[in-house]
């Protein structure tokens, strides 16, 4: 339940930031995203995409969990954002319980990545 709850506060710090002009784009939509991925012959899901209507997108993954985000979650949200076409993307992994030091690490390697806690949410 609070896995839902915790998206929905992030879209709503996403609108807050995008008013601000504190996003690398200024976005006009933003919502979720379910597809196919061919490669792995699966449904694949992205739980917030916002997008400035031309080939600017940014990609979040939302984890309301007790433990820090691992890589892991980053390299699937890299992964599945391949799906889709953009010629500028950002990637935002939300976090209840903060990032793991191989997390962080590969956020810095890729830049373009922002690690947002729920605390620096509120």
């Amino acid at each position: 339940y609070m896995g839902a709850v915790f998206e929905e506060i992030c879209k709503q710090w996403l609108w807050r930031q995008n008013k601000q002009g504190l996003l690398p784009f200024t976005f006009l939509s933003l919502g979720r995203w379910w597809g196919s991925d061919p490669r792995k012959k699966s449904e694949a899901e992205i739980d917030i995409i916002a997008s400035d209507g031309e080939n600017c997108l940014l990609f979040c993954e939302c984890k309301w969990t007790n433990e820090p985000v691992d890589a892991s979650v980053l390299e699937t949200l890299l992964e599945r954002s391949q799906l889709l076409s953009a010629t500028n993307r950002h990637y935002i992994v939300f976090s209840k319980s903060g990032f793991t030091d191989a997390c962080c690490e590969i956020a810095k390697n890729i830049g373009h990545v922002r690690l947002v806690t729920f605390a620096e949410m509120m």
